[in-house]
């Protein structure tokens, strides 16, 4: 085959293969009449959602709340005045119901006993012998001796009957023993020492102790207290507070007195126990017909005070003075007014 022949054939083919594809090009245009091609839908942007509350008046308590504890007013402590005696016995046991003039303990006294009933016999017999010496008209110096003899039987007597006594420990109330000491049988005493408490059931107050002094240092002697025994209401009455709790040298004392309310309360016909928990409410503050916001509405920034309001759908930051202030709830005195939008801090 000649080249003139050969260059004819290619491009031939050449020429072939176009038509065939533009061919295959225009039949990708050969849709059906009417059809277009959908565009992609619009997204609307999310609306913000705007978590807000309308400004009205209303009321709003700071309360203190807190569970105390029923005790005695009155509460005796039961001692040995002397050190060194020996325990014989302690004849009662924590929370029993004592009565006035009830023993409690004893120290041993060997054979004190028998040296008293001795010792009475002794000034019977002296009795006795002066009034002989009287009736027989015996000389005033014989007469003043047997007078001698009798007071020196009955010193001697008094002396011995009050070491027995000494030994003795009585009730001198009666109530309920709300401490005992551990102490035993052949325990050394030691003198002022109380060995019981007995506590008067029949003189009742409120006692919270708090962990915190901060706690109570807004309470007042004199605040009204609505207790809560047995799901009873009963009035009372702040009769010591840290702030008006009395001096104490004893440093422990102080201490005590700086986290401890004592209540007053009328219990009426409700029977009550020493040892029984009763719910304390005081309101420490109140005021009425104020602006209130929920505590979340109120923004603070740098020493600054500050809520943020709608104005048609715009934020807008407005200055205010807050007032009474709870967990929940603030007053606001100055910066609002009733019927603006506050938007909470969520």
């Amino acid at each position: 085959m000649s080249y003139n022949q050969t260059r004819k054939g290619h491009r031939a083919l050449l020429a072939g293969t176009v038509i065939t594809i533009a061919s295959l090009l225009g039949g990708c245009s050969l849709l059906p009449q009417g059809e277009q091609t959908l565009k992609p839908p619009l997204i609307k942007p999310a609306q913000e959602k705007i978590d807000a509350v309308e400004v009205k008046k209303g009321k709003i308590e700071r309360v203190f709340f807190g569970t105390a504890v029923i005790a005695s007013s009155q509460v005796v402590p039961v001692f040995y005045k002397d050190s060194g005696g020996r325990l014989k016995d302690v004849y009662v046991t924590q929370g029993e119901k004592v009565k006035a003039g009830q023993l409690i303990a004893e120290l041993e006294t060997g054979n004190l006993n028998m040296q008293i009933e001795l010792q009475k016999l002794n000034v019977e017999r002296m009795q006795i012998e002066y009034n002989r010496v009287r009736r027989a008209q015996a000389d005033e110096n014989e007469i003043r001796l047997k007078q001698i003899d009798l007071e020196r039987e009955t010193i001697q007597l008094d002396a011995l009957q009050k070491q027995y006594n000494a030994s003795r420990l009585v009730a001198p109330i009666g109530g309920v023993i709300t401490f005992l000491d551990e102490i035993h049988s052949g325990d050394g005493v030691t003198g002022y020492r109380p060995i019981v408490n007995i506590a008067d059931p029949n003189e009742l107050y409120l006692v919270f102790e708090s962990e915190d002094k901060k706690d109570i240092s807004p309470i007042q002697i004199n605040m009204d207290v609505e207790v809560s025994i047995k799901k009873e209401k009963l009035k009372g009455k702040v009769i010591q507070s840290p702030s008006g709790a009395p001096l104490a040298e004893n440093p422990e004392q102080a201490e005590r007195n700086s986290k401890r309310l004592l209540v007053s309360f009328d219990p009426g016909k409700l029977e009550i126990e020493m040892g029984q928990s009763a719910d304390l409410r005081i309101v420490l503050e109140r005021q009425e017909g104020v602006i209130v916001i929920p505590r979340s509405g109120l923004r603070t920034y740098m020493g600054r005070n500050y809520v943020q309001v709608l104005d048609g759908e715009r934020r807008k930051e407005v200055d205010v003075e807050p007032g009474v202030m709870t967990s929940t709830e603030v007053e606001i005195r100055a910066g609002l007014e009733p019927g603006q939008k506050v938007i909470l801090n969520n």
